[in-house]
């Protein structure tokens, strides 16, 4: 039953399938039946819709039947008793009401779409393919004629690929027998889910994987060739995952991979979390007919194709095939949508403030704002028409996030406040911060019921990482929390998230820590949002698997399966240029790209696993630099790095300091000083600088060329700002880590100029803003230098040496020198006038100019190109000219060149799966 105050909009009119899909749009409960007629009789036909949709077809059939007792002609009484009887199987009953009815209203669409179902059921493709096809004519985009058309169409057409290659659909497949009782492997008990087993109902606990397939090169809706996905299936099953999570619908391949592994392991199958996926609907407006209308069909066609039986055509961004491989089975639970914007979900409750409510056949919710009703609505759809058409259903829950949980978070101010206390304190707010409202407006996730109709259950399922948002570290409670394994933030705030789920499972559906270079926010515990080496990583996603299982939830799922380059992070995303390019290329500090099982790398471009295997690769590459005297300086490249060789001459016996100098632009533009004005003058102007010295590899960006600049929070900044801000520390020991009263902002233009001061910028930026609590307690801001690269081989490291070789590898990340698409050579580049408003510029190089020099014991520098210049500040070039210095260029790519490796997180994950697995064994939960 419904209750909510929304009405239907009234240019929409009452088109039954507007009224299908805006359900909530009738006014009040259903009524008693009571055949009193009413002056109008428009109330009665909502009421019936609302029946209709809600899954309540009796009681939809008596409304309708009153309807035409009071009025035998009325079109939408006899309507809606056609789409009755086609619910209750009477499709003979059904085709006579809707030819009558497209005799009398042909112009009437959702007469015609009813006609197109019924003529679809009874196989009479031609007639469906008509009747659709007017109706689209009269309502282009309609998406119930579109869907089904689509499904009438792949009947008789093989359609197109995304590739251009035909999409083999089939309909040989054997007309479905609906079972007499409900199907249903699995359901929720308690704190967690049981399945099926020849001896009844076990216990389980989510193992699980989440699994996104974008090779390198690949858009997220391209998808690889089933032998991958089997290869996969396989690895997974090796791994111990006993679940994969899916966030959209995949090629037919997959489906057919998981059906074949568990039918031959049917005592260890992998089960499938299946989720809807979606974009935000037009001005937050989840009734949005179109919107809303496309995204219930998506559900359907996500329960057709986990039971074999989805005929997808070719949609542009989108898996097709024909899907004949019945997992639904082995189906364990869906998970609709993602995770929610929080200013979505504020203008939605804005726009239908008060309709917090939804009563359903399966589920109910008395909520707190409008998109909780909406949610349990749109989970009430998908069970019901998983009802209708296969007489089954699974477990249900819908995306949550931190951002939107329905815990209180003191330590979490609004932007306003925020912006209203910095002004208090006398600060010249340059910016309003670019954040969310992280606590301003929750999904009463804790709230949703099941009806006794629906015994697969309800669960709660959470995306919770470590790092995010800032209250999970920030809250005292959190911070005084102790897991079993030590204290721990983040076990705290999945103690406090549990105690609001009394009986009720939780699932961490998405978790873990990523192996990039860079770093997108830190956290207390060392759990940072990247900057993780491959061990450390290891390290923290099995301990983090531990926490979930010992906070009582109902498993996790961890995030991800592989490395997926087309992924994006808010502190990179603006500099990367073009963005639909960012997956021809691996960016080494976008945090979203390094959270894979198995790493996606560039392919191999010098043979040899340490540096002394690949030094004799090394040599025989062309030297930017080979002076007579001795030494050399090489360079080369691949999908993530510009790598550089530098090997020093036989005497002098020692190196002290080398530097490395790129001109990325204009020989004319940069700085003509190495850093402090050391050594001899440069011959050209230089973005940046590589200093090796003391132990430590720096790289330095001339002010003009750095993306980020730090500033005092209290600096009036009408006056120039200082160069860097006041307090510097260590934090967790990691060098280049800071905290002080400091924010990051950009410093528009990108400009490069013609400078000869030495002055240069190290590379630090904030991660963690400086923040408020709701009392006024300030936070202050984290960040650190991701300039300094950490020392070793690959896959952590950035630099090494060979004492007895005098040689030094560098391994450089494209982004560090402002390449924003290093597959076209495209540099980050400001017109002259640019300002903060402008979007930022680039162009594009053939190459870049290369300098070097460095510094003996004896203080005296050599500089490639030129002759030694005795000590440091020495002027002049010693003749060297912008014509005699090196570059280097590469060729473009269109398709990018990469290998897979299993990272050392596998074998953890596999250890810690393994002590779950054991452990259930041991007490019969199944952890």
């Amino acid at each position: 039953m419904l209750r909510s105050p929304f009405r239907v909009p009234p240019a929409r009119g009452r088109s039954v399938l507007a009224l299908l899909s805006l359900a909530w749009a009738a006014t009040g409960c259903a009524q008693e039946r009571v055949v009193t007629c009413p002056t109008d009789l428009e109330s009665w036909i909502d009421s019936g819709w609302v029946s209709y949709r809600s899954g309540l077809i009796e009681e939809a059939g008596e409304r309708f039947a009153d309807v035409l007792y009071c009025d035998p002609s009325s079109v939408a009484g006899r309507t809606g008793s056609g789409y009755v009887a086609m619910r209750e199987g009477r499709d003979e009953a059904a085709g006579k009401t809707f030819a009558e009815l497209i005799d009398e209203k042909p112009e009437s669409v959702d007469v015609l779409v009813g006609g197109g179902i019924v003529a679809w059921r009874m196989d009479d493709l031609a007639r469906a393919r008509e009747l659709l096809t007017r109706a689209l004519e009269l309502q282009p985009g309609h998406s119930e004629a579109s869907d089904l058309l689509a499904r009438v169409e792949a009947s008789g057409a093989v359609p197109t690929g995304a590739d251009g290659v035909g999409v083999d659909i089939s309909v040989n497949r054997p007309a479905y027998v609906r079972p007499d009782t409900v199907q249903y492997p699995a359901r929720t008990r308690g704190n967690g889910f049981q399945v099926r087993a020849a001896g009844g109902w076990e216990p389980f606990y989510i193992r699980g994987m989440n699994l996104g397939a974008a090779l390198p090169g690949q858009h997220a809706s391209q998808f690889p060739p089933e032998s991958v996905y089997v290869k996969w299936i396989a690895q997974m099953a090796e791994l111990g995952v006993n679940a994969v999570r899916l966030y959209t619908i995949h090629p037919p391949g997959l489906y057919d991979a998981i059906a074949r592994h568990n039918r031959a392991n049917p005592r260890r199958p992998i089960w499938l979390i299946h989720g809807v996926w979606t974009e935000l609907p037009p001005e937050d407006d989840y009734l949005d007919w179109e919107w809303e209308s496309g995204f219930f069909a998506e559900m359907r066609r996500v329960v057709d194709v986990i039971h074999g039986r989805a005929d997808i055509p070719h949609r542009p961004g989108h898996a097709a095939g024909s899907y004949t491989s019945d997992v639904s089975r082995w189906t364990l639970a869906f998970i609709i949508g993602r995770e929610w914007e929080p200013f979505s979900v504020q203008g939605f409750d804005r726009r239908y403030a008060g309709a917090d409510r939804w009563e359903g056949r399966y589920l109910h919710v008395d909520g707190e704002n409008a998109m909780d009703a909406w949610l349990t609505r749109a989970l009430d759809q998908m069970v019901a028409y998983e009802m209708d058409a296969y007489h089954a259903q699974r477990p249900m829950a819908y995306t949550n996030w931190p951002t939107l949980d329905p815990l209180e978070h003191p330590t979490e101010t609004t932007v306003d406040q925020e912006m209203a206390f910095r002004v208090a304190m006398g600060e010249k707010v340059r910016k309003r911060p670019k954040e969310y409202d992280n606590d301003v407006i929750g999904l009463s996730t804790h709230l949703v019921r099941a009806t006794r109709e629906f015994p697969a259950g309800y669960f709660a399922s959470y995306h919770a990482y470590p790092y995010y948002p800032d209250f999970m570290m920030l809250d005292p409670a959190y911070g005084q929390a102790q897991s079993p394994f030590g204290a721990s933030t983040y076990f705290g705030y999945l103690e406090a998230l549990k105690r609001l789920h009394p009986d009720m499972p939780v699932v961490i559906a998405e978790y873990g820590v990523p192996a990039s270079l860079g770093i997108a926010h830190l956290q207390p515990q060392g759990w940072h949002h990247g900057g993780h080496d491959e061990a450390a990583m290891a390290e923290v996603n099995a301990r983090l698997t531990r926490e979930i299982a010992e906070a009582d939830m109902a498993g996790g799922v961890l995030f991800a399966w592989i490395d997926e380059w087309f992924k994006k992070n808010w502190i990179v995303i603006e500099f990367e240029i073009p963005l639909d390019r960012n997956r021809l290329w691996l960016n080494r500090l976008d945090a979203e790209q390094h959270y894979g099982m198995i790493a996606m790398e560039p392919g191999e471009i010098l043979p040899g696993a340490s540096l002394r295997e690949r030094l004799p690769a090394w040599r025989e590459v062309p030297p930017l630099y080979a002076p007579a005297d001795g030494g050399a300086l090489r360079a080369a490249s691949d999908e993530a790095y510009l790598w550089l060789l530098f090997e020093r001459p036989e005497v002098p016996a020692t190196v002290e300091e080398v530097l490395i100098g790129f001109d990325l632009i204009d020989p004319e533009g940069g700085n003509l000083r190495w850093p402090e004005r050391a050594g001899p003058r440069v011959p050209v102007g230089l973005e940046f600088v590589l200093r090796l010295a003391d132990g430590e590899a720096r790289l330095l960006a001339d002010p003009r060329s750095n993306p980020f600049r730090l500033y005092p929070v209290r600096q009036d900044l009408g006056s120039e700002a200082p160069r860097r801000p006041a307090v510097f520390g260590e934090l967790d020991g990691l060098p280049g880590l800071f905290d002080g009263r400091v924010e990051g902002d950009f410093r528009r233009p990108y400009t490069t100029r013609r400078v000869k001061d030495g002055r240069y910028d190290s590379l630090r930026v904030v991660t963690n803003r400086p923040r408020f609590a709701r009392d006024g307690s300030e936070f202050p801001a984290l960040g650190y230098d991701r300039g300094v690269l950490p020392h070793g081989g690959p896959p952590d490291g950035l630099w090494e040496e060979l004492e007895d070789e005098g040689v030094i590898e560098v391994r450089i990340p494209w982004m560090l020198l402002n390449f924003t698409d290093p597959s076209q050579r495209r540099l980050l580049q400001d017109p002259p006038d640019a300002d903060d408003s402008d979007p930022f510029g680039t162009l594009t190089v053939e190459d870049i100019r290369i300098v070097a020099a460095f510094r003996d014991g004896e203080q005296e520098w050599t500089a490639w190109p030129g002759p030694k210049a005795a000590l440091a500040g020495i002027d002049g070039a010693g003749g060297a000219t912008a014509g005699t210095v090196a570059r280097y260029s590469w060729p473009t790519w269109e398709s990018p060149s990469w290998r897979e490796r299993r990272r050392p997180v596998f074998d953890a994950m596999r250890r810690v799966f393994a002590e779950l697995a054991s452990r259930a064994v041991a007490t019969g939960d199944d952890r």
